[in-house]
């Protein structure tokens, strides 16, 4: 059974890979893109990205999940510029910077079942890469980048300044 399943996969991927490379002419360029985009497991959600003023490129990304008593929202947003630019007919690449900022809010219960709730306001300069590549015809973008993030946390009680190296990666497809 393990076998079976295993092959109908690899032949999918392998129909989809060769529909792909077949196609006579890729357009690798389209102007908006969605996606998930992620930078740590508390930032993270439903991307959407912009590319029609290249080398400059915009995307905001954003969650909202309510459950009963505990919420978690989240809303953030970037401009990028491509340093470096690449395009040949099975995949395009690009280097960029990246400014970034986000808001964060958690409403959550603490260890005495009490609910604590935070707001985090963060920024950062990252450096990245995408690739772009067609898998069955669709444009899809797979991208990772590393920078430096600072911001402030307050809770209930507290409000402490926050400092770091993180990294974010992506899955965007483009139409």
């Amino acid at each position: 059974m393990k076998h079976t399943i295993f092959s109908i996969i690899c032949l999918f991927v392998g129909i989809t890979l060769s529909l792909s490379v077949q196609a006579e002419e890729n357009n690798l360029t389209k102007d908006f893109g969605i996606g998930l985009q992620g930078a740590t497991s508390e930032f993270g959600g439903i991307s959407l990205r912009y590319t029609g003023l290249a080398p400059v490129y915009l995307q905001t990304v954003g969650r909202f999940i309510l459950n009963d008593q505990t919420s978690n929202h989240m809303l953030g947003g970037g401009v990028s510029y491509a340093i470096f630019e690449h395009e040949s007919k099975w995949h395009a690449s690009r280097l960029y910077f990246t400014l970034e900022g986000g808001w964060l809010y958690k409403k959550e219960p603490d260890l005495r079942e009490e609910l604590v709730t935070s707001t985090t306001l963060g920024g950062g300069v990252a450096f990245g890469g995408e690739l772009v590549f067609s898998l069955g015809g669709i444009p899809l973008g797979l991208n990772v980048a590393v920078g430096q993030g600072f911001g402030r946390e307050k809770t209930d009680a507290q409000s402490k300044g926050l400092a770091g190296v993180y990294v974010g990666m992506g899955i965007h497809a483009y139409f």
